[in-house]
């Protein structure tokens, strides 16, 4: 079916819908087993076939072995049984139900075969006669991974499977890895397909081992042998008979049952597959004929597609008729195939398909089983063999059908060699047929002639082939037949002269001219056909790819009849697609020429093969050049004559130019038709070349002139016409022919098509330039160009035409010159110049690395699209020796750069530089060049010396022709009023008189070395030109004006000039002299020494007076330190200023402020702004001050992008916003298991320690008013209604979610966030006397105010307590304490005193209230309420969690949280900590305290037992960001003031203090964070940790653990007798060990196993009690009482003498105390990041990074945070009762009960980064590891069923089954279809990866990334392929496998893609792809 606008719909593995499949045949539908289908369906097994004896009627066919009634028995057999077996399921779609079909119609054959019951043994003893096997034979199938030696391979189809490869000596050399297409097989162990190392090590023949086939069959027992070949003979004639049958009518008589015929309901109407139908078109005439609906018409197409056939309809006679012509009428144009069958031949089809599939595992068990088969298949039935009918038959059989013979044909003749040239034999005898039946068929994807490539590859078979079955010819003709369809017959008219006596006879004589014609008007199924057709050239390809060393006598013959066959194809493309140039009106249909184009592209490489062939044997290329030269006679013959040819038939007109009178052509390029196409002329030019090598070339070509009648010039006629043409184009007189001319001219000279085209038409005028006389020559070259004035008047450069004309002879005129410089200056073809093939190779290589440096992939694509074969290791040498490898880092691609010495054989007229080239390459190399310090005078270098047979072609620079020309361009250059001039025709002649000094040179020298009878020979330049005043009008030159820009070129030629002269009157002496390039070079080498010299005294004098005033400023800075360490950020920042955009660069501030962190991330600050004396360090804390004074701060001042207007930002004038982007994610999460099930009723209030859930938000800094900001969304609305308008293609944002670009950056966004003051300028003019309160009274102050709030009430109907918050207010907390508590109490929230009370602006008000409903809305993904009790909460935790994922960046980089921000984060992170902290200001008041309260009651006791989680759940820095917003607010009873904002006061220090304290028990607690691990914690901490010993500290945490162990001790001992309890028994003594068995209560085995940890229970485990994990349990213990138990676990736990292993002992108080600091960090990191942008103070002047002896981190932040270093002072239990509270409350059972509710995973401390899935290092692995796990499948064109591993949690999802339809509404397609029709990427995303996933995809080598929005709610996707990190040696990615090079893991690369997830940056990614995709088609990317 076609996939054009549908793609294949059709099962990931084994492409069974709804089916199981069997391993034997992946492409078939296999049958429903009965016992499945009791569940299913109520169908009932016949007791016919219930009662069937296998058994017994194996016994009958064996009594029958040797009569004619064998046959007859089994026939009679299938005829009754198999309609039973096999019959349709109700529901058609499903295919056949398989009905005891194994025992009735296979396991008799078995039987039969083997002669016993016993088939296993006996199959087994039979395995054991076969030799081990030295082929492989491995069938690939479809993505099945393929491996190609590029160092021992014969050609480019010889490849291994994984299995050889890996065992084989070939994954050492240059491998090249690919996937297959299915259909062909390993060639490992082929002595023909591989130069070395032809077996691998699993088929390596043994020394003693034999080959000899007969033997193999001497080995089988004679009754087995009798039995197999009689058995293959029968099951061999019954399935060609039944699948080969186009009519059932065919099928033979004794196989036809009762319901064969007649009126009966078992009819089947089968409908086939086609390539012409789309998907759609099949779905809607299904829909309208059976009445079925989408969805199952959908199926139906499926399975068509899938199988290549399906029934649509069971019924009577009537019905399936009725339904035939329904599908038929209903079809548009050509009617889908459909047939009406009975139900029993089609059952009958099902069982041959099955009986080949059951033959291919019979002759895969014995060689000689395999044998016999072959001959099975070789017997002649009505002259034909059963192969041949097979292969006649392909028309009449469907996909499936086809597929499985193939298999067949692969399985029994390709596995043996002899076989394999029987079976090609009869291959090539049918070929044509097979091809016509090939051409017609509407299925291509599965075909008998893929067989072609495995015959026709092998070399010995090929040349047999061509030999004695003529098998070149034989392809040619099956080509030409369907070429002779296309052929325009058309007739040219002739006039003949007879002279008859006294008369003249005129006789008119028409000749036939046959060209290819193709019409745009031609129907899709001819052009489908034609294309088809076209295959046929590859099988050529494959036929000639090896050439032979030897020819014989018939290889000979044969080659040349195949070769005067593929003249007459050439004779049919010479002259196609002609054009004749318009002139009044433009073109009104553009013609048709791709195909032609597409056949020169196929016919390259077989033209070169043909030239290899000839070049090897000199009586074959003799003998094909005259069968060229006699074809190029009757194209001469038919050429056309031009039009003013009248009374003369003759084409030749005389041309007279000074007293030369010439022979020319008569042809007018502007008036007469002309083609590009002239392959006969190109081939003989080609045939030339090589023929030089043998003969004269010369004396032979005027043989074959005179006798065929050739004119010598029509040899490089048709090249110059051509050339013309393209001149013509490029002045513009071609314009009115329209894009088709354009089309044609860009790919005649492109590097796809140019070596057959463009540079065969070069050597034609090199070949013609060298056998004509060179004034000849270049008069029949001007004469086509229309250019002999310029040789007729060489000083009339004036012109009476038209502006326009005259620029146009112009520009013909520079294209001659050009023409005329490649003529004579490409040297660098072998037997042209005297070159060699590396020497034109690395020229080809020099000139495109000219243009540029290159990655190696361009360079290789460049040679392939050429169809130049470059061996890989002479590529590879050439490089070397021409250019350097860099790359600029690790993760970039790697680049060849041109070497310095390779720049001076640049030449800016090569010929393969289209004119973009040229200009790209003279601007590098100039660029190269001036930093070298070398002049700018670009000159041709000098080539090398013409072969000898065009040793003439240089003569033409010293013909009277050229040098009237060149007088001509001198002359007019002088002349100021000459229009026929152009600068670029002087600097080409000026090129031409180099070439000319640099053959003069070679001659020189060449005379110097030979004797002087030679020095009649010599080139006389110099000497001729002095006739022609040539030197006279260079020096003239000097001062034209017009010769301005190339007075350098003149003079240089000047001095050439002089020193030749010189060298004439010195002759005699012997003196070697330079040449004109050495010349040169030693000039600019001398001028590029002095530019070195005085460059290196400007260094060196710039150096000291850079080092003077480094001096002087360290002075200054030294004598004014204080000044430096006040505003040393503020300066680091005003040096940034300059690199940033305006819009960014804020007004500086003091310390503390925004643009403390305003530089790049990948910017460090200097050293020297850390240069303090280190015992002068000062830090400052950010919490517990009280010092409100801001007169030392300045106002922000931002640049608005749009107005690009200054503003300051102040609460009371209009909003400056930041564009944002909003969006769920699970980036972080350590439990990809849990997810938010109902986002409506989902309670936010307390983030889970395992983050399974965050709100990310991100943004790219650039700052906007919010009214202009309004007026631009509003402008993206209005443009997106008229794009929908207008087209509806594809956009990288979403409206309908709000998304729109930053205008300025297009970063994508979906909100905006407003950007606030100073926090602490909020409290205005407050002056507060600092309150005096210690952390205890802090803390029983809020533990008052916590049990005062909470009260019950019953309710009515329920009748039960529930509990809730009612604020109290603060003087009823005040009254309960001391009075000077209580008034600090009252100061510290109480705020006494007046204060300024300032208003949000409407517009700031509006911003942060849309923002915090975006926030809901978007992470969330409900519906908007700005209402909603958890607006500020999510608020709240977005902000919590973007600070977490910026700490994480900052982890895997190894960097300090001093380092500095990127500015976009910096910006970012400052204005959401503001929003959120003045969020809750806005909102309702009793429920931010109900909040509060709620919040504190996880850290502090109360007085009832409230519903809140655990504290060991819950994320306590998420905590302490809504505990910080809330706290002041808590005993508000009035609208709250700005003074209630949290700055950093008392409040916030004890908080973090609790917050700390509460981390550091909940890790303590932790699953087995007291016991070592494998690795040594303390040895990897030694760069952190503190050197004194504390003998403090670690006393305190020891006091700690004791406390937790008994507590934990404690509470497994109440467990322990809840379980004893809960089975109803108790734990008895047993001497044998009693086992309960616990299958229903696992939540006792997981609490214990929590406390207890992995390492002890590892340990009681040892102590025989064992312990398993869920659905599985059992308690196995032989204490006699729960004390025992308990103590014994303990005692053994605490005691490190009991415990052996390293993993049962507990950490030592040290190590322990450095673990918990590492664990304390990421929290720490977090709350200083936090705090820093609340508070608005600078980080400390320290880094541990510039500095090592400083603190460490750890202690550093504490300082910062106002923290005590010591944990002793954090974990003090004597004066902190808070802790035992604390402690008792992570140990409680209620902890453990809501752990087990929640389905949490234990937290391993200290927690790291989330990383992306290890891979492996070798891409080879990856394949592998996916191929096992993934079976292969076949016909897979959908892209979108590729196996993917997710690289955030490793695992592999497969496509089941989809479409991957594109859709043109729009990139973000919306989904609500049920999970079976979604892609398993997409739904695994929403699974496993939140809102983003990345997935690899192992066969294409390219990552996808999704990106879903709104999950559940309508889902949108999106996404995107970018490259893997895999690079190969060049650094270079390779998507889809192209290359096949060896690819390596690049960490860097990896690295990058991790910090990119990481940094939620995928969305922006795949927004930015989106618009630089040129598709206008969007990709349902749902389906991924």
């Amino acid at each position: 079916m076609n996939d054009t606008d549908s793609a294949d719909m059709s099962d990931d593995d084994d492409f069974g819908l709804d089916n199981d499949l069997t391993t034997a045949n992946s492409n078939e539908q296999t049958p429903i087993i009965i016992e499945d289908l009791t569940t299913a369906i109520d169908i009932s097994v016949p007791e016919e076939l219930q009662q069937f004896d296998s058994s017994k009627f194996a016994q009958d066919l064996l009594s029958k072995v040797g009569t004619s009634d064998f046959q007859t028995c089994l026939y009679q057999h299938w005829r009754r049984y198999t309609p039973l077996c096999y019959t349709y399921h109700p529901n058609l779609v499903k295919g056949m139900i398989e009905l005891r079909a194994q025992d009735i119609l296979f396991r008799p054959l078995e039987i039969f075969l083997y002669g016993t019951q016993d088939t296993e043994n006996a199959i087994q003893t039979i395995k054991g006669l076969n030799n081990p096997p030295t082929v492989c034979g491995h069938l690939f199938k479809s993505e099945e991974p393929t491996y190609f030696c590029r160092d021992c391979c014969v050609d480019a189809t010889c490849v291994l499977c994984t299995e050889c490869f890996l065992q084989s000596e070939h994954r050492k050399h240059r491998y090249k890895m690919n996937v297959s297409a299915g259909g062909g097989y390993c060639d490992c162990g082929d002595t023909e397909a591989w130069k070395q190392d032809v077996h691998c090590a699993l088929h390596k023949p043994k020394n003693d081992q034999e080959q000899d086939n007969n033997d193999i069959l001497e080995r089988l027992p004679n009754l087995l042998k009798i039995r197999a070949g009689l058995l293959f003979e029968v099951l061999l004639n019954f399935s060609v008979q039944l699948l080969c049958c186009g009519d059932y009518q065919e099928t033979p008589v004794v196989l036809r049952n009762d319901d064969w015929d007649g009126n009966h309901d078992r009819y089947v109407t089968m409908l086939f597959n086609d390539e012409i139908h789309t998907y759609d078109q099949v779905i809607a005439v299904l829909t309208r004929s059976i009445s079925c609906s989408k969805q199952e018409g959908h199926e139906y197409a499926s399975v068509v597609d899938r199988e290549g056939r399906t029934a649509v309809r069971c019924g009577n006679l009537e019905q399936c008729q009725e339904v035939q012509q329904m599908i038929m009428h209903h079809t548009v144009d050509i009617p889908l195939k459909c047939r009406v069958y009975p139900k029993c031949f089609v059952s009958l089809q099902y069982f041959a398909q099955k009986l080949m599939l059951y033959m291919q595992e019979v002759i895969a068990i014995s060689d000689g089983f395999r044998r016999l088969f072959c001959l099975c298949e070789m017997n002649a039935k009505d002259q034909l063999t059963l192969t041949e009918r097979i292969l006649l038959a392909e028309n009449v059989l469907w996909k499936s059908a086809k597929s499985v013979l193939h298999q067949i044909f692969i399985n029994s003749f390709f596995m043996d060699s002899e076989w394999k040239k029987t079976f090609a034999i009869l291959y090539m005898k049918n070929y044509s047929t097979i091809w016509r039946n090939y051409v017609k068929d509407h299925d291509e994807y599965v075909s008998f002639t893929d067989l072609s490539v495995q015959v026709y590859t092998v070399p010995s078979l090929a040349r047999y082939l061509i030999s004695s079955h003529n098998a070149f010819q034989t392809i040619v003709e099956a080509f030409l037949e369907y070429c002779r369809k296309k052929l325009n017959c058309m007739y040219i008219k002739r006039i003949v002269y007879i002279p008859y006596r006294s008369l003249t006879v005129i006789l008119f004589s028409f000749e036939a001219q046959e060209k290819l014609l193709f019409l745009r008007t031609t129907t899709s199924m001819v052009q489908n056909e034609f294309r088809r057709a076209q295959s046929i050239l590859y099988d050529l390809k494959y036929l000639l790819g090896i050439v032979p060393t030897q020819y014989t006598p018939e290889l000979r013959e044969n080659f040349l009849n195949g070769f005067t066959s593929f003249l007459r194809l050439l004779s049919y493309m010479h002259g196609m697609d002609k054009v004749v140039r318009q002139v009044g009106q433009h073109i009104e249909f553009e013609p048709e020429w791709e195909t032609g184009f597409n056949i020169v592209i196929k016919i390259q490489t077989i033209i070169q093969s043909i030239l290899e062939w000839c070049s090897q044997d000199p009586e074959l290329s003799q003998k094909a050049y005259v069968k060229t030269g006699e074809t190029l006679a009757s194209m001469q013959q038919n050429s056309d004559i031009s039009h003013m040819i009248k009374k003369d038939a003759s084409p030749i007109v005389k041309i007279s130019v000074h007293d030369h009178k010439i022979e020319c052509y008569s042809y007018d390029v502007q008036k007469d038709p002309i083609s590009v196409h002239i392959p006969v002329a190109r081939l003989l030019a080609a045939i030339y070349i090589h023929l030089q090598r043998y003969t004269d070339p010369t004396a032979t070509f005027h043989n074959l002139c005179q006798q065929y009648k050739i004119y010598p010039c029509f040899f490089y006629e048709e090249a110059l016409r051509i050339q013309v043409l393209s001149a013509q184009h490029i002045a513009g007189l071609w314009r009115r022919n329209g894009y088709s001319l354009s089309n044609q001219l860009y790919f005649y000279s492109n590097i796809k098509c140019r070596k057959e085209m463009y540079d065969r038409d070069i050597l034609a005028l090199q070949i013609g330039a060298s056998l004509t006389q060179p004034n000849t020559f270049l008069v029949q070259l001007l004469h086509k160009f229309g250019l002999l004035e310029w040789v007729r008047s060489p000083e009339n450069g004036y012109s009476t035409e038209t502006e326009t004309k005259t620029r146009e002879k112009v520009r013909i005129m520079e294209e001659f010159l050009h023409l005329l410089i490649i003529i004579l200056g490409e040297r660098y073809e072998p037997y042209v110049g005297q070159v060699m093939k590396d020497e034109k190779l690395k020229r080809e290589i020099i000139h495109q690395l000219c243009t540029g440096p290159l990655p190696h992939s361009e360079l290789v694509r460049n040679f392939t699209d050429s169809g130049q074969e470059v061996g890989t290791v002479d590529l590879e040498s050439v490089l070397k020796e021409t250019a350097d490898f860099k790359k600029l880092s690790h993760t970039s691609k790697g680049h060849y750069e041109l070497k310095n010495d390779c720049l001076i054989d640049y030449n800016p007229f090569y010929y393969h530089y289209t004119k973009a080239d040229q200009c790209r390459s003279e601007e590098y190399v100039l660029k190269r060049r001036k930093i070298l310090g070398l002049s700018s005078l670009l000159l041709i270098p000098s080539p090398p010396a013409f072969y000898d047979s065009f040793q003439s072609i240089i003569q033409l620079l010293q013909c009277d022709i050229f040098l009237t020309l060149i007088k001509a361009v001198l002359h007019r250059t002088i002349d100021q009023k000459a229009e026929l001039w152009s600068e670029a025709i002087l600097i080409r002649a000026l090129h031409l008189i180099t070439l000319a000094l640099f053959e003069e040179e070679r001659s020189f020298h060449k005379q110097q070395t030979l004797s002087s009878n030679v020095s009649s020979h010599n080139f006389q330049f110099c000497e001729n030109s002095q006739k022609y005043g040539i030197e006279k009008l260079l020096t003239q030159l000097t001062t034209a004006t017009k010769a301005e820009t190339c007075k350098e070129f003149v003079s240089h030629i000047l001095k050439s000039f002089n020193k030749f002269n010189e060298k004439q009157n010195v002759r005699d002496e012997q003196s070697s002299s330079l040449t004109v390039s050495q010349d040169f070079t030693n000039d600019t080498n001398k001028k590029a020494q002095k530019e070195k010299r005085r460059k290196e005294l400007a260094a060196q004098k710039r150096a000291k007076i850079i080092a003077q005033m480094t001096a002087l400023q360290k002075n200054f800075m030294e004598g004014n330190k204080d000044l430096f360490d006040e505003a040393h950020i503020s300066t680091g920042n005003d040096s940034l200023s300059p690199s940033l955009p305006s819009s960014l660069i804020a007004t500086p501030v003091l310390l503390g402020t925004e643009s403390g962190m305003t530089e790049s991330m990948d910017t460090n600050f200097p050293e020297e702004l850390y240069a303090k004396e280190r015992t002068n360090q000062v830090f400052q804390s950010c919490l517990g001050t009280t010092d409100l004074d801001l007169s030392s701060q300045t106002n922000l001042i931002l640049t608005c992008i749009f107005c690009q207007e200054n503003s300051e930002v102040r609460l009371n004038s209009d909003a400056i916003v930041l564009p944002a982007y909003i969006e769920s994610s699970r980036t972080l999460s350590k439990n990809r298991l849990r997810k938010i099930e109902n986002p409506d009723t989902f309670d936010p209030s307390f983030m889970s320690n395992d983050l399974y859930w965050g709100i990310h938000v991100s943004s790219c800094g650039h700052a906007i008013h919010a009214s202009c900001w309004i007026k631009y969304h509003d402008s993206v609305l209005i443009q997106d209604q008229r794009r929908v308008l207008r087209m509806r293609g594809a956009t990288n944002y979403d409206v309908e979610r709000g998304e729109f670009l930053c205008p300025l950056c297009q970063t994508l966004s979906n909100t905006v966030i407003p950007v606030l003051p100073y926090l602490r300028s909020f409290a205005g003019d407050i002056k507060l006397t600092p309150p005096q309160m210690s952390y205890k009274d802090w803390l029983d102050g809020l533990e008052k105010a916590l049990n005062g709030s909470i009260e019950s009430r019953y309710e009515d109907e329920s009748h039960e307590e529930q509990l809730f918050f009612n604020p109290c207010p603060l003087s009823s907390i005040t009254k309960m304490m001391a009075e000077t508590v209580a008034f600090n109490f009252q100061l510290l929230f109480g705020f006494a005193g007046g204060s300024k009370v300032q208003e949000f602006s409407d517009s700031i008000r509006e911003r942060i209230t849309t923002f915090g409903r975006s926030i809901y809305t978007l992470g969330l993904n409900v519906d908007p309420d700005d209402d909603n009790d958890r607006v500020p909460t999510i608020l709240w935790t977005s902000c919590a969690y973007t600070i977490q994922t910026i700490e994480n960046l900052l982890r895997i980089d190894s960097k300090s949280i001093l380092s500095p921000l990127p500015l976009r984060q910096t910006e970012l992170i400052s204005a959401l900590v503001k929003v959120a902290a003045v969020n809750g200001l806005l909102h309702d008041i009793d429920k931010i305290k109900k909040h509060c309260l709620k919040l504190l009651s996880v850290l502090l006791p109360s007085r009832v037992r409230l519903q809140v989680p655990s504290l060991s759940d819950v994320d306590l820095f998420h905590l302490l960001v809504s505990l910080c917003f809330t706290i002041p607010i808590l005993f508000t009873n009035e609208i709250p003031r700005f003074a209630h904002v949290a700055i950093g006061n008392l409040n916030d220090l004890y908080l973090m203090r609790l917050i700390l304290t509460a981390h550091c028990l909940q890790i303590l607690s932790s699953h087995n964070f007291i016991y070592q691990q494998d690795q040594n914690i303390s040895e990897s901490l030694n760069s952190d940790t503190i050197n004194t010993d504390d003998d403090e500290e670690i006393e305190a945490i020891n006091s700690v653990v004791q406390r937790i162990v008994q507590s934990q001790n404690e509470l497994i001992s109440i467990e322990c007798t809840d379980v004893n309890e809960h089975i109803g028994q108790s734990i008895l003594p047993n001497d044998g060990k009693q086992i309960i068995e616990r299958l229903c209560h696992d939540k006792y085995t997981k609490k214990l196993k929590w406390f207890m940890g992995d390492n002890v229970w590892y340990m009681c485990q040892r102590e025989t009690l064992t312990l398993k994990l869920p659905k599985y349990r059992a308690i196995t213990t032989d204490c006699s009482k729960n004390s025992e138990f308990n103590s014994a676990i303990f005692n053994e736990c605490r005691s490190n003498q009991s415990c052996q292993t390293s993993s049962q002992r507990l950490l030592s108080g040290r190590a322990l105390r450095e673990k918990l600091k590492l664990s304390l960090l990421p929290l720490l990191r977090c709350s200083a990041i936090f705090y820093h942008y609340l508070t608005g103070i600078a980080w400390p002047t320290i880094s541990t990074t510039a500095l090592p002896d400083s603190p460490s981190e750890y202690t550093m932040i504490c300082q910062y945070l106002g923290l005590p270093n010591c944990l002793s002072k954090i974990l003090n239990q004597n004066n902190d009762n808070n802790l035992n509270d604390l402690v008792n409350s992570l140990t409680s059972s209620d902890t453990i009960t809501s752990r087990d509710q929640i389905n949490t995973v234990p937290l391993i401390y200290p927690m790291e980064v989330n990383e992306l899935y290890p891979l492996p290092k070798e891409y080879i692995d990856l394949m592998n590891q996916v191929s096992q796990g993934v079976a292969p499948y076949k016909y897979a064109r959908d892209e979108t069923r590729s196996p993917c591993i997710c690289l955030i949690c490793g695992e592999i999802v497969v496509r089941s089954s989809q479409t991957n339809r594109q859709t043109s509404v729009s990139s973000l397609v919306t989904t609500n279809h049920p999970e079976a029709n979604l892609g398993p990427c997409y739904l695994h995303t929403l699974r496993c990866c939140g809102s983003v996933g990345l997935y690899l995809r192992v066969k294409e080598c390219s990552l996808l990334v999704l990106n879903i929005t709104d999950n559940g709610r309508g889902n949108k996707a999106r996404g995107t392929l970018i490259p893997t990190p895999y690079l190969d040696d060049y650094g270079e990615t390779d998507q889809n496998l192209r290359r096949g090079n060896p690819l390596h893991l690049c960490e860097e690369r990896y690295h990058l893609l991790h910090r990119r997830w990481l940094s939620h940056t995928y969305p922006e990614d795949i927004s930015r792809n989106m618009e630089l995709s040129a598709s206008v088609y969007a990709t349902n990317w749902t389906l991924f």
